[in-house]
């Protein structure tokens, strides 16, 4: 991304990231004790169930897990959400359906039990994109070939999209592209008539492609990646896939207390039921 070369562009980049410059304006609400925008994604995925399938590598092995799952309404009873003391409170988790998994293994198919977890969307961030995050348990665990999924809890992470609010986005951000293109031939052109730096600057300026190159860059960062997105209720959303974690804490964190460690393990890859 493009960095800051002259002082007068801080106040236009700060411009850029304020909430009224990059989204359209969004009545807030209220929702318990905390204050949302809408529209929020959340709502959405009530009842809906995907097919999920876990994706595990490990030194040429491979690990796939199918199994279902549903997003319920229904609230988590231990309370707020919370993977880590740093992360927001706001955001009351919901019950996780899971059906149990099953792949081949050397001896046949192997069941792999999975219990019930949580999940939550965060509001939308200034461009549109809401965190999907749940977690389910696996008391067994699995394991094929050295690639395993270790017993307990896994952590999952994903995104979703008011899908008016993604296609507003992606058509920004194609405008942006398409004036940086064109600043960029202007700027060839001015090249090749060995324009001085003076006129140069007058024709193609600098701050304003700045401007649009970080801009571009804040927009991009709450679009989909390059697996693409999944149609779901209500013109919702979903990320095709995401990261799988497990926490590994341990002395150095006093196992919790102070933070918690997660790493990522390998991916899962969502589908229509």
């Amino acid at each position: 991304g493009a960095t800051l070369r002259h002082p007068r562009m801080l106040s236009a980049q700060l411009l850029a990231l304020q909430p009224h410059a990059l989204r359209p304006a969004l009545t807030p609400t209220r929702r318990g004790s905390s204050f949302w925008s809408e529209p929020w994604t959340e709502p959405l995925l009530f009842q809906s169930a995907w097919r999920m399938t876990l994706d595990i590598q490990s030194g040429g092995a491979r690990l796939a897990v199918p199994l279902e799952i549903t997003f319920s309404d229904e609230p988590v009873a231990s309370g707020d959400f919370r993977w880590t003391v740093e992360e927001p409170t706001c955001c009351p988790a919901r019950r996780l359906l899971a059906s149990a998994g099953a792949f081949v293994g050397p001896k046949g198919e192997v069941s792999v039990e999975a219990r019930p977890g949580g999940w939550l969307a965060e509001p939308p961030d200034r461009c549109g994109r809401s965190a999907l995050r749940f977690y389910i348990d696996f008391p067994d665990g699995a394991q094929r070939n050295g690639a395993a999924l270790p017993p307990g809890r896994a952590f999952f992470r994903a995104a979703c999209w008011d899908g008016a609010q993604l296609r507003q986005f992606e058509a920004e951000a194609a405008a942006v592209r398409a004036e940086l293109d064109a600043l960029g031939a202007a700027a060839e052109a001015s090249a090749s008539l060995g324009l001085s730096a003076e006129r140069a600057e007058a024709a193609v300026p600098s701050e304003r492609r700045q401007l649009l190159e970080y801009q571009l860059e804040i927009i991009e960062r709450s679009m989909p990646d390059e697996r693409g997105v999944l149609p779901g209720p209500g013109d919702l959303q979903m990320a095709a896939g995401g990261e799988l974690s497990i926490k590994t804490d341990g002395v150095a964190n006093m196992w919790g207390l102070i933070s918690s460690n997660f790493d990522t393990i390998g991916g899962f890859a969502f589908a229509p039921i």
